[in-house]
């Protein structure tokens, strides 16, 4: 008897390496990043966020203590994520960008991670959250923020996912 598939981990997989991708492409430059394929990695990556955010994590029904601690990190590592897309990018942000995302993925696609979880909903729960996932809009976007208190709430962001020695890594207050 094989074991069950695991699509839902599959498809979010597949989008994290596509992301992963887009982000060294930004990244192909000496000076500064490449503003197309970071624009795309921003659009994709809220896009990504948006999924789990609004089918994936609802979709659990009566989770465990051990999956709410989990949903509640990947949360606060959203907020984070999303903070840090709304500056202009810098080296920096990418850079704290990678250093969250990293450990990030693997609560999401490692065995009893979070995709673990969603993959085990009934086969028809599954056959729908994939319609959804698929159907997932990708969301307008801003222009990007020059104000010094963008990178504050990003600061701020990554403290509340525990990341507070990158949140270091910007300087001090700016404003």
């Amino acid at each position: 008897m094989g074991e069950k598939p695991c699509p839902i981990a599959l498809s979010m997989s597949q989008d994290h390496s596509k992301l992963d991708e887009l982000l060294e492409k930004a990244l192909k430059t000496r000076e500064g990043i490449l503003s197309a394929p970071f624009w795309a990695f921003r659009e994709g990556l809220l896009r990504h966020i948006g999924i789990e955010e609004t089918i994936l994590l609802p979709s659990l029904i009566n989770p465990s203590d051990e999956v709410k601690s989990l949903a509640q990190q990947l949360r606060l590592e959203h907020g984070a994520l999303t903070n840090l897309l709304v500056p202009e990018p810098t080296r920096e942000i990418v850079k704290a960008l990678q250093i969250i995302l990293a450990p990030h993925n693997v609560r999401e696609e490692s065995a009893g991670g979070f995709y673990s979880f969603v993959d085990a909903l009934p086969e028809t729960g599954v056959k729908d959250l994939l319609r959804r996932i698929s159907e997932a809009p990708y969301p307008p976007l801003r222009p990007y923020s020059k104000r010094p208190q963008a990178l504050e709430a990003a600061k701020r962001a990554m403290q509340r996912a525990g990341y507070v020695r990158l949140s270091q890594f910007f300087g001090p207050r700016l404003t």
